[in-house]
């Protein structure tokens, strides 16, 4: 099941960011970087929870994979999906679900190493190499743009 947000998923999401960070990241980033890519500011998530377009999808009961898009900023800023739930078709539901709902005519994202590979087969082109300092760590992410044709 495909819902929005409330703040009271905030916990379930941020367990979910963490485990898909720990568990499918590992082949592409160092044991350092996981630990300061899912170092979390709170206060910054239940922002994202109050302003951004925060979707689940939900199943056996269980948030199993969310997306995030900033309307404003062209921006989809999150997509996990718990290792539980990998290969199930959801954070592509899920990204369908936004792109058919979306109001702008180009969207961006940040993707990590890990990421991209989905990012390309699903229409978006590399724009080019980007490097993000947490915690002292160097993140390689890449920033990639979408062309979206307007559906009403």
């Amino acid at each position: 099941m495909l819902r929005k947000t409330d703040i009271k998923d905030l916990n379930a999401c941020l367990s979910l960011f963490e485990q898909s960070v720990k568990t499918l990241c590992a082949k592409d980033y160092t044991k350092d970087q996981i630990c300061a890519w899912i170092k979390i500011d709170r206060q910054q998530w239940e922002e994202k929870f109050k302003y951004d377009e925060i979707f689940v999808y939900e199943k056996r009961g269980k948030i199993a994979s969310f997306i995030s898009v900033k309307q404003e900023q062209k921006l989809l800023d999150l997509l996990f999906t718990h290792p539980d739930f990998v290969r199930q078709g959801l954070a592509q539901n899920l990204l369908d679900f936004i792109l058919k709902t979306y109001l702008h005519n180009e969207i961006y994202t940040f993707a990590s190493l890990s990421a991209k590979d989905f990012f390309l087969k699903n229409g978006f082109e590399l724009i080019r190499e980007n490097k993000v300092i947490k915690e002292g760590q160097n993140l390689k992410k890449f920033l990639m743009k979408k062309d979206v044709v307007y559906k009403n």
